[in-house]
């Protein structure tokens, strides 16, 4: 076996156990690597998104969702989520997603159809931009302020239609909606025809960011409509957190 995958699985299982809780040093007292060494492993990992690092300290990257749906990853989010994605849509008849932060982009791992007519091209396994998605900014907004200054000045402020947003100042404007209000919503900007409601889902216990939403034809996203939805939306989210 090679000494150098054999040395990086433990460090990927040692940090699977200490997530957030060891930085560079303690983490090569710890593994007994020398922090040159470690550094060089650590990097390789985070390059790939394997790992993540957050202030100082280090956790499993998303790219463990992507890459071969990981055992404990799936049974702890997606598995333990659907049925709850399923309920609400079949009372409600409406298109719920779910969605984690992947690479500058949020990936959908989950969603339910409604029975209408109306349905999103977006399938598992895409990629959405988080500067013209409400699902995007309900992400940003629940991260740290520093991790979205890095995120937004990297963004490719890609236009997809008329009302898709197109600057730093008006994303930060739609990221503070949602931090005060609790929910964000995009009216066409990715897709003419189609809107999304949605509302964070920080998972902290496995450093999951990611969110919720529910998505349908503008013409029915009326004032009281998004009231009621948003409101359905955070009952999900809190039920969710609950289950970890």
């Amino acid at each position: 076996m090679s000494t150098s995958v054999r040395k990086a699985f433990e460090i990927i299982k040692f940090i699977s156990n200490n997530q957030g809780k060891l930085s560079l040093s303690e983490l090569g007292r710890r593994l007994d690597i020398n922090k040159t060494t470690l550094f060089r492993y650590l990097e390789t990992l985070e390059i790939l998104n394997i790992l993540e690092k957050r202030d100082s300290n280090w956790y499993l990257g998303i790219e463990l969702f992507s890459l071969g749906h990981k055992v404990d990853a799936k049974s702890r989010i997606i598995d333990r989520i659907h049925p709850k994605l399923l309920q609400i849509s079949r009372r409600l008849n409406e298109t719920v997603n779910l969605v984690g932060m992947y690479n500058n982009s949020a990936l959908y791992l989950d969603k339910v159809e409604s029975t209408r007519e109306l349905q999103m091209r977006s399938k598992l396994g895409d990629h959405l931009p988080l500067h013209c998605t409400s699902l995007g900014k309900a992400i940003l907004s629940s991260m740290p302020e520093n991790e979205v200054d890095s995120i937004i000045n990297v963004l490719d402020f890609r236009v997809y239609t008329e009302y898709t947003v197109t600057s730093i100042p008006e994303l930060k404007r739609q990221i503070e909606f949602v931090k005060i209000n609790g929910y964000s919503l995009e009216i066409e900007e990715l897709e003419p025809g189609l809107s999304c409601i949605a509302v964070p889902l920080h998972i902290e216990s496995i450093n999951f960011y990611g969110g919720l939403s529910f998505s349908g034809s503008p013409s029915r996203f009326t004032e009281e409509k998004v009231e009621e939805l948003t409101g359905e939306l955070k009952i999900l989210a809190e039920n969710i957190l609950k289950m970890f």
